[in-house]
């Protein structure tokens, strides 16, 4: 996901930039390619966010029907990175 990790390498990234990717990546059904591809159910990737989001809401976002949002947000991007570094190997 070349979107995605660009902008996670980025150490100097602001927050306002990283929240906007990780909402580009919702709506355009990467954020669900990369959970997938990690083998991760709604629910295992809403328990693994802190503070923890139920499947339903990961759902919505998945569809583009909402966007996460502040810390939200935060720990959705932190979870999504770690994907896409275990399937890059690194």
């Amino acid at each position: 996901m070349e979107i995605f990790a660009t902008g996670m390498q980025n150490r100097g990234m602001s927050e306002a930039v990283l929240l906007k990717r990780i909402r580009q990546l919702a709506r355009t059904g990467a954020a669900r390619m990369i959970r997938v591809s990690a083998g991760l159910s709604l629910a295992e990737l809403g328990e693994s966010m802190d503070p923890p989001v139920p499947a339903s809401t990961v759902l919505r976002w998945e569809r583009g029907e909402c966007a996460p949002h502040g810390a939200r947000a935060l720990a959705y991007a932190r979870i999504l990175k770690e994907l896409t570094q275990g399937e890059d190997g690194a």
